[in-house]
């Protein structure tokens, strides 16, 4: 089993003041889809609201989504 953290810090534009910090983490044993389905929570998490689906493209060219 391994743990996964993403992270988001994030700073004010003009002052570069620290404002705060969003972390998602989850244990996964490496399936892409399961990856790929908490990549796209953390994305929407810190704001990105209107992402509703990430893919991956293998190296064979085959496409994986989360489910």
């Amino acid at each position: 089993m391994n743990e996964v953290t993403f992270t988001y810090t994030s700073y004010d534009e003009d002052t570069e003041e620290y404002l705060g910090e969003v972390t998602h983490s989850f244990r996964t044993e490496g399936f892409l889809p399961e990856m790929l389905y908490n990549f796209k929570a953390f994305l929407q998490g810190v704001g990105f609201n209107y992402v509703s689906e990430v893919y991956a493209i293998k190296n064979d060219g085959q496409e994986v989504g989360e489910e």
